[in-house]
């Protein structure tokens, strides 16, 4: 009878364990009382980690062995990824299981080095290692007919078997000169006999001390999506045997201030919540300095995809947010408020089922913790007003978010939209949606006031909790409409429809009486100025109370000496650094004001060195309006004194929306220079080139990418401003080995014709040499 010296680990997992214990029990039961098996075994090797399911060693070799616990038809050979016929919802499909021989063929090397080292260390001299991989299934019912062997059971080196066929395997292998005292000199290596009862589970708090050699568990395949939070790729658990989605930590994501953190505490939070309308987190793991979570695997497509072109049915709209609805219920009872929820964020699989997913800024409720504050920290469209101006977050912010995401599945438009996060921001704070019905009319009054009274601005003034909100959805899908009407009054009910919702009190409905009769009374030219007069100081009034922004800076360039002491919070391009040193920054900052083609500058003083200045294109400035000087035409210039002055890496994550983005990943090389075009968005006032630039040379070069354009038949789109009213530069200087990154603005292009033609450095007669840089794009 086989010595079992080491147990199978529990790590091996629900699906993995039970074909293991059952290899283990099997080889016990039936080799000679000269072998050893050490089930689990990890070996830590030229700084990896290998997890292998079996080591099996006897006086004629070390055998390695790996088990697959699965059913059915299995195909494949050495190329590729194996397949295995399962079914789901009914149907027959092959699932792709890895390539278990390439991956046991590797752990026999591993395994073959990592012993003929040590021996050799010990003893000082060679010795042989004759290794012998194996892929067993343990399940009577495989088969394996359909497998392409490259000679009679073998693919390559790798012996693949059923478990009744192991055991004469090993015993009849060529006899080897191992004798009693080698094979248990070999056993103390692999698995030295301190450390055969390492049997638990590591639990998600111990994951940053076993991250290594978890890349081997999984492989990463094409990519299914990209969002501000992370790259998702199609993956597949070796472990388990099972397809996941591996979600990555984009590297220039990792320079943002606790970026890595805030990842690692995404998969921290999820892998708490088990729900069926929550996507699942498995695992956490880093590899060569790149961050990774593992996540269940929903095919499908976002709420964002799903409402596109197309127009939700109402009942259908309730069903997707009364999962919603659940999914939050439950996260909040762990008390976990998502923060961010947003139609990319939510998932419907082929079958309907609907997935919350991404709980990157997820706050601990009543922990006053939370990733990210304001308006970085999520998306401003989806986000509620006290999200938005800084203040306390509940599970009402989300109850916030799941009407506008109900707003959005009605309607198909968001309730809050804008052309910049200005406009976004004031409408949530301070405008109230237009009615739903407007947008569609076959939203009834019931289901319009569950969706206004998400949206109110007050937190205390929306459904008491995410429970009450999926009770009045669950009434209306019972039963079509509401028994009891959402904070109506008797006297409400004669107030036509259009005007209700602004008219919640008798309070309100009196001033509002009051305000027609006055109108009626004054006349038109009254009614013009006491609306302009309105308008101005209340613009006056929010300036006062939020400072300066790009969006509002006309009124300080105007007359900067009225706003000395208000905070001004900008984005702008460096003109002249006028000053740098140990004490102190000087420089002037180029700015544009609202929606002005216009440029202006301000100049700042900084009281701290800011030597990077001089690398950085774009700079957020945050501080306050502290003095005025004169500058080339007596012109007046606001002085702002900064408390933070902040250089962007990205200054194009504020743009709207892409309605289409490709990736083509296209180069285009001519003189040592490199062009590299990833990705282009189709938007709808703009066409978005992001391209990075790179001097592959040896000397200092200049690129000439003036006046580009783009073609799609005969129609040709020229250049446009960029989102801070600056175009591509005429020419772009790079010393040896150095790149720089560019966004090129065209003219709206047709996405809908799947083919275009960009080409940069349209007008470079001037450099002798250089030809246009031209990319032929297909999707």
């Amino acid at each position: 009878m086989g010595q079992v010296l080491k147990p199978v680990s529990k790590i091996s997992g629900l699906y993995g364990q039970p074909g293991e214990e059952k290899v283990s029990q099997f080889l016990a039961e039936n080799l000679p009382d000269d072998y050893v098996i050490l089930n689990s075994p990890r070996l830590y090797y030229h700084g990896a980690t290998f997890d292998i399911d079996h080591i099996v060693i006897g006086p004629n070799g070390v055998f390695v062995i790996e088990t697959k616990n699965m059913q059915g038809s299995v195909s494949g050979g050495m190329m590729g990824n194996w397949l295995q016929e399962r079914k789901r919802t009914g149907k027959n499909r092959k699932i792709k299981i890895g390539n278990p021989a390439t991956q046991v063929h590797q752990y026999g090397k591993v395994v073959k080095s990592f012993l003929g080292s040590r021996v050799a260390y010990e003893t000082g001299e060679k010795s042989s290692i004759r290794i012998y991989p194996i892929v067993v299934f343990v399940n009577d019912d495989i088969n394996l007919t359909d497998m392409d062997y490259t000679n009679p059971g073998m693919i390559g080196r790798v012996r693949v078997l059923k478990l009744s066929e192991l055991t004469e395997y090993v015993t009849t292998r060529e006899a080897g000169p191992y004798f009693q005292e080698e094979t248990a000199r070999f056993a103390e290596i692999v698995v030295p006999a301190g450390q055969r009862d390492q049997t638990e589970y590591f639990s998600l708090d111990m994951l940053k001390q076993y991250t290594e050699g978890a890349s081997d568990r999984y492989a990463i395949f094409e990519e299914l999506g990209r969002g501000s939070s992370g790259i998702v790729y199609r993956g597949f658990d070796y472990k388990l045997d099972e397809e996941v989605a591996i979600k990555k930590l984009p590297p220039q994501n990792q320079k943002a201030p606790n970026a890595v953190n805030r990842f690692y505490r995404e998969a921290q939070i999820t892998s708490g919540l088990r729900h069926e309308n929550i996507v699942g987190v498995f695992d956490y793991y880093e590899d060569s300095g790149d961050h990774y979570i593992v996540m269940e695997l929903v095919e499908g497509q976002t709420l964002a995809d799903y409402v596109q072109n197309r127009q939700v049915p109402i009942d259908e709209a309730l069903r997707i947010i009364r999962d919603i609805c659940k999914a939050l219920e439950y996260a909040h009872k762990q008390q976990v408020i998502h923060c961010d929820l947003k139609p990319s964020n939510i998932l419907i699989s082929g079958e309907g089922a609907v997935k919350v997913s991404d709980f990157g800024i997820a706050k601990i409720a009543h922990s006053g913790e939370i990733s990210l504050e304001g308006i970085e920290a999520g998306t401003p469209i989806s986000m509620s007003p006290e999200q938005v101006s800084g203040g306390t977050v509940t599970d009402k912010s989300d109850v916030f978010s799941a009407g506008v995401l109900l707003y959005y599945l009605t309607t198909g438009s968001y309730p809050f939209d804008g052309d910049h996060v200005g406009e976004i921001v004031k409408k949530i704070t301070h405008i109230d949606p237009v009615p739903p019905h407007r947008l569609n009319s076959a939203i009834s009054p019931d289901v319009e006031s569950v969706i206004l009274k998400t949206l109110e601005k007050n937190a205390e003034d929306r459904f008491e909790n995410i429970s009450a909100m999926l009770m009045a959805v669950d009434e209306l899908l019972r039963h079509g409409r509401l028994a009891v009407p959402i904070g109506q009054k008797r006297w409400q009910r004669f107030i036509p429809r259009a005007i209700r919702p602004l008219i919640k009190s008798e309070q309100k409905l009196f001033t509002l009486i009051t305000v027609a009769s006055l109108l009626v009374f004054v006349g038109l030219l009254g009614f013009q100025a006491y609306r302009d007069s309105r308008e101005l100081s209340k613009e006056a009034i929010l300036t006062k109370q939020y400072g300066f922004t790009n969006e509002n800076l006309t009124m300080l360039l105007e007359n900067p000496m009225l706003y000395k002491g208000l905070p001004v919070n900008l984005v702008g391009r460096i003109d002249k650094i006028v000053k740098v040193d140990q004490n102190n920054t000087q420089f002037s900052l180029i700015v544009n004001s609202g929606n002005s083609q216009e440029t202006s500058s301000v100049l700042v003083n900084y009281a701290k060195p800011q030597y990077d200045l001089r690398l950085s294109s774009y700079i957020k400035v945050t501080g306050s309006v502290q003095n005025t000087a004169e500058t080339a035409g007596n012109r007046q210039t606001p002085v702002v004194v900064a408390d933070k002055v902040e250089p962007i890496a990205d200054p194009w994550s504020s743009l709207d929306p892409a309605q289409y983005s490709i990736y083509p990943n296209k180069f285009a090389n001519q003189n040592n220079n490199v062009i590299h075009l990833e990705k282009v968005e189709f938007a709808e006032e703009e066409t978005r080139l992001f391209i990075t630039i790179r001097n592959e040379g040896t000397a200092k070069d200049v690129l000439v990418l003036a006046n580009p354009i783009g073609k799609q038949g005969s129609s040709e789109f020229k250049e446009l401003a960029g989102s801070y009213r600056t175009a591509i530069p005429p020419s772009v200087e790079l010393q040896p080995k150095q790149e720089a990154r560019v966004v090129v603005f065209l003219e709206p292009m047709n996405r809908k014709k799947n083919s275009a033609s960009f080409i940069l450095g349209s007008s470079n007669d001037i450099l002798t040499g250089q030809k246009p840089y031209v990319f032929d794009l297909k999707w």
